[in-house]
């Protein structure tokens, strides 16, 4: 499947997150990148008001692509 949405700088928006600590192109082990992303999550779902449901949802998520399941 090929992603053909906008690239840099050409009307997509960007976020801000966590920062990634390797050259364009090295890969991380996903258990490294899996605790940054899921810490973020938690912390962002502490301070938003999102709706229990939604909340539910980003938890379960994180759940289910949890390494060494």
């Amino acid at each position: 499947m090929l992603d053909s949405g906008p690239i840099n700088g050409s009307g997509g928006e960007t976020e801000k997150g966590v920062p990634v600590p390797v050259a364009e192109g090295e890969s991380r082990p996903y258990e490294e990148v899996y605790t940054e992303y899921a810490a973020e999550a938690t912390r962002t779902l502490d301070r938003s008001e999102l709706p229990q449901s939604v909340q539910s949802l980003v938890r379960s998520y994180f759940t289910e692509i949890q390494p060494n399941r």
